[in-house]
Formats: C-alpha cells, structure tokens, sequence
C-alpha cells in the first residue's frame, strides 16, 4: 500500500461563479469574473468586492440543518456532489476519513454573537451560537450529512489548509488504515470582522473599479477580495478504485508543504520555502502549467512571479483563477484543483482574468482561456501563518 497511486474519484465545488462543477466549467471556459462589487461596504464606507455563492444550496434543505453555520452548508453541498460523482460507492461498506481544512471556521455570524455577548444578552444568544464559532462544525457536519463514522479532521492552517487536509488523508490511505477520505476546505468569511481586520493590515483591494479588484499578477490591484465558497475532493487507493470500475480523474504524485517560521505576521519575502516545495513536486518534472495562488497582493503575486522564472522559466504557463472566484480562503487550492481538474478532462487551461500584461512581461501567464491538452498540473498555496503547500497532480494512465 506504501507505494501505491493515490487517485481522485470524484469532486465538487461550491465557490463565486462555480455552483457545480458543470457551472465552474463555463465560468472557467468564457473567463467570466463572479465578483461583485458592494458600495460602501468596506473599510471606512470604501467601496468593496466580495465573491459570493448566489445559490439556494436546494440540495441540503432539511429544515434539521437550518441552524447549521454557512460554512457547513457550502461543503455539504460540494461533498454531496464529489460523492454522486464518484459513482457507486457505498461509504458503509468502506473504511472512510473526512479532513476538511479551513482558515477562519466561517466566520459569518460571528459578528452578531460577540455583540449579544458583550451585551450580556444571554436570553437573545442564539442556540447555534457554539455551532458558528466552533471550527470543527465543518468537518462533523459532513460526517452527519454522508453518514460517516470513521476519522474526521478540521485542518485549520491557513490558506493552504486544502493541500494540508489532502496530505493528511493520503497518509491514512497509504498506511490502510482508510480506503476512502472526502477531503477539501470551506471558508464562509464575509464579515465586518474579517474586512476589518485584513483592511487594517492593506491586504484588500478597495475603492477601485471592479474589473480591477483582486486581479493577480497586476501591481494595482492593491489586494485580495473576500470570498467565500467549499471544494471537497473523494480520494482513494488506486486499486480500491479500480476494484469498484470507478472513473479516476487524477493521480496525486506529489505534495510538499512547510512553515516560513516568521510567526503570524510575517512571511519569507524571498519565498524560498515555498520554492523548495515546488522543487520537491516536480522533481525535475515539467507540468503542463501552474496553477498559481496569486491573488492580487504584491508580496505574494512577485514571491510567485520569482519562484515560477527560477524554476521554469518560459517553458510553463502560469495562470490563477482569483479574479474570477475571488480568494476563498481555506478552499482556494482545492477550488484551484478542480478548476485545473475540470480543464484537464475537458482539455483547456483557465485564463488569468483582468490580469495586465505590462506588469509581468517576462512571465508565461496565461491571460485568455486557451483550449490545450493538459497531462498534468501543479497548484500552489501559501497565506497567514507562514504555511505553503504545493500539489503535483497528471491524468491518469490506463
């Protein structure tokens, strides 16, 4: 079991432009940003951008999970459509693990609650106030959704925490101590508190036109935008897969995380850390292109620039999907998997919408959706906390 494939079997996604995975493709195809702009909602009463999942999220309306926090409710409703894609597989008659990462537990609703509680206000505190701010909501939510009784994780690590959960459950899967692990991240984190706190520190882009918010690899983008939404993934060993006529959708070769070791408010500027990761996945592998975690702020969009040139130079395309979905936090990467996953069945690389060609000449990045054959695909992560995490994913061969 040590040696063998780790394989994806299935995947779904609920993130800004993307409310299944059939939607996300055409999002993806006709390079359509899914911002929205919110006048006076920022910093100050400046003008802002979120990315918001507009769904009525039909698939999980029992009233049993109407006090569930949002967070839960976006990836129950991504896990319940990696699991219909992963075909016939009965998680009751198998060994499954459930390692959701996030950033910020979902912080929406938050807000309310510190008020009610500062006010001493126990008779109006809601009950599912515990609910909303306990991280662990996530993953024991999905447990009850899908039934399953076996490991389940909430990986809190930050903006990475996608890469994280997936190399976690890849290590019970290698040693068998699991045959099936639903794994991904979720972040619902569109809150006064959240705007705040990142606006405090310049990481948000504010009071410019829409088309120029959040717009990796453009020097005036001036910061991220706030979105939210869940990407959840079904991983198995390959002969597990392959016992149950599964389709396999991708072989995970490689990841590689780390720490910065800067503490909680500073990150390697140099991005060597983060360059050693990419070093460990490719191991000297050419991948049909990059998946980048840019996000339109200038410390980390340059670190990607730099790492992306030493190692590949022209030869690879870079692109990054976050001016179309925003940056969604705990589930960006592996919103970033399946926007390349979905490429990679239907053979085409995602455009860096808005991006700028003058900022970053010497870089392949891809601008425009360009239709291609894509065999394989590297995602990079990295974000508060010091934590980067890199994935090296190829199509299956028969």
């Amino acid at each position: 079991m040590k040696g063998e494939k780790i394989v994806i079997t299935g995947y779904g996604v609920k993130v800004p432009g993307g409310y299944n995975v059939d939607h996300f493709a055409d999002t993806l195809l006709t390079g359509s940003s899914a911002l929205d702009l919110y006048a006076g909602e920022g910093t100050e009463g400046k003008n802002i951008a979120f990315g918001v999942v507009h769904d009525r999220l039909e698939e999980i309306q029992d009233k049993k999970y109407r006090r569930y926090p949002r967070i839960s409710l976006l990836a129950m409703s991504a896990a319940k459509e990696a699991i219909q894609m992963a075909g016939n597989i009965h998680l009751d008659q198998y060994k499954t693990g459930i390692f959701l990462g996030t950033a910020l537990g979902g912080t929406l609703g938050y807000d309310e609650i510190v008020v009610l509680a500062q006010q001493s206000n126990l008779k109006v505190m809601p009950v599912n106030g515990c609910g909303i701010v306990h991280y662990h909501s996530l993953a024991s939510s999905i447990a009850e959704f899908l039934g399953i009784n076996g490991v389940t994780r909430t990986v809190a690590t930050g903006c990475a925490a996608s890469i994280d959960a997936i190399q976690d459950a890849m290590m019970y899967l290698r040693a068998g101590e699991l045959d099936v692990c639903i794994v991904g991240g979720a972040d619902a984190p569109i809150s006064k508190t959240v705007i705040y706190a990142f606006g405090k520190i310049r990481c948000l882009s504010q009071d410019k036109e829409l088309h120029m918010m959040g717009v990796p690899f453009s020097k005036k983008s001036g910061g991220f935008v706030i979105a939210e939404g869940a990407s959840v993934l079904v991983l198995e060993r390959e002969s597990s897969a392959l016992k149950r006529d599964a389709e396999i959708f991708g072989v995970i070769n490689e990841v590689s995380t780390s720490n910065d070791g800067q503490g909680i408010f500073f990150s390697d500027s140099e991005g060597k850390h983060l360059l050693r990761d990419l070093e460990r996945v490719t191991k000297h592998r050419r991948p049909t292109y990059v998946n980048s975690q840019a996000l339109g702020m200038k410390e980390n969009d340059r670190i990607e620039a730099i790492n992306h040139m030493q190692l590949f130079g022209k030869e690879v395309p870079i692109t990054s999907i976050k001016s179309i979905t925003g940056h969604t936090f705990g589930a960006s990467a592996g919103a970033q998997m399946i926007s390349s996953l979905i490429g990679m069945e239907r053979n085409f690389i995602p455009g860096t919408v808005n991006a700028i060609r003058e900022d970053y000449p010497e870089l392949p990045i891809v601008y425009d959706t360009i239709q291609a054959e894509v065999d394989s695909f590297v995602v990079t992560s990295h974000g508060y906390g010091g934590n980067n995490a890199t994935i090296f994913v190829s199509k299956y061969q028969f």
